[in-house]
This record gives structure tokens, C-alpha cells and sequence, in this order.
């Protein structure tokens, strides 16, 4: 009967020691989780300004690796290149001085030579390129701004290994498409002004 009475005390303390140690994870789950939270908030790590500059060459690069592979010419089909966005703001004032936050992103107007049949070709090929390379995939079917109808057509996006955001939706016209590389709001050293193509 000994041996039962102690087998008792032992379980009981075993539970305890269990209950404490899963507190003790929770705990530390939740402060590593109010961290991240607090550090998305704020807008995330601040590069230097040559980390920064490599990241807007990356982030040209990949849009313009992708516009050859659709069979065009970046130069010739370029249209826009940004450099800010109304969420890349420092909203909370938790940017001192010589910190900015920009967000580069650039935009073609390829051609597809067969219309739309052209552009689903272009869509198929980019979904196997993509995920080829393990990158995840998303389709989302594209609807007419004016008559708010399905026109068939489907945007991919996807996000490579330097965190660059690439897509491709029709254009304004049947046979076109916009592929975008979005390098996604960074907060860092200096100040980018998108003219000055000398430093990248």
C-alpha cells in the first residue's frame, strides 16, 4: 500500500511541472509576439542606405528578368518607376533623424502577340517558372472596372527570394499586360531620390 500512496504525490507534482513549463512557453510566445508586432508596427528593421540601394537594383532586376521572359524589351516597355506609397509612411514618428522610408516599384506594358490567348500563355508560363523555383503562386480571376464583370483573365503574383513582389495583370488593351516588381516598404539610411540612376 506504501508504494501507492507516494506513486500519488509524484503524479501530482508531475502535472505541476508540466502546467508550469507550458505557462512558462505561452509566455515567452506571447513577448516574442507583442515584439514582432510592435516591430511591424514601426516598419521593421532600418537598412543602410547601400543595403537599401542593392534592394532597389533587386527589385528592378527581377522585373526586368521577368519582362524578358514574356519576350520584351524592359527599356522599350517600361512605364513608371515610384518610389512611395500612402502605407510607406511613418505614421507613429518612430523615424529619427536620416531615416526615410520608401517603397521602389516599377511597371512594363508587355505585349502578347495573340491577344488574350497570348496573356493566359504568359500567365501558364509564369505559374510554372515560379513555381519551379518554390516560390508560392496566386491566381485572382479580373473583373471589367466598368461593368465590374468576369472577364476571364486571371492576375498572378508571387513573391521572390529578396522579398520582391511580382505581378502581372492584363493592360488596357487586349494583347498587353503590367507586370509589376514591388520592392515593399523599407525603412533606411539616407534619402533615394529615383533620378539618381548613378547609385544603382
Amino acid at each position: 500500500m506504501t508504494p501507492t500512496r507516494s506513486a500519488a504525490p509524484a503524479s501530482r507534482r508531475s502535472f505541476r511541472a508540466v502546467g508550469l513549463s507550458a505557462a512558462g512557453a505561452v509566455g515567452v510566445l506571447l513577448v516574442l509576439g507583442i515584439a514582432a508586432g510592435c516591430g511591424a508596427m514601426t516598419g521593421g528593421p532600418v537598412r543602410s542606405e547601400a543595403e537599401f540601394l542593392a534592394h532597389v537594383r533587386e527589385t528592378r532586376a527581377a522585373g526586368e528578368d521577368t519582362v524578358r521572359f514574356l519576350g520584351s524589351d524592359p527599356d522599350s516597355v517600361i512605364l513608371d518607376e515610384s518610389r512611395s506609397s500612402t502605407s510607406c509612411v511613418d505614421d507613429l514618428g518612430v523615424d529619427g533623424d536620416g531615416i526615410s522610408r520608401d517603397q521602389p516599384a516599377v511597371s512594363w506594358a508587355p505585349d502578347f502577340p495573340d491577344g488574350d490567348a497570348g496573356y493566359r500563355a504568359a500567365v501558364a508560363g509564369l505559374r510554372g517558372r515560379w513555381s519551379e523555383r518554390g516560390w508560392k503562386v496566386t491566381t485572382d480571376p479580373v473583373t471589367d472596372p466598368v461593368t465590374g464583370e468576369a472577364t476571364g483573365l486571371r492576375e498572378i503574383r508571387t513573391t521572390d527570394d529578396h522579398g520582391v513582389t511580382l505581378s502581372l495583370s492584363p493592360g488596357r488593351r487586349p494583347g498587353e499586360g503590367r507586370l509589376v516588381a514591388d520592392g515593399g516598404c523599407v525603412r533606411h539610411e539616407g534619402i533615394w531620390e529615383t533620378d539618381d540612376r548613378d547609385l544603382y
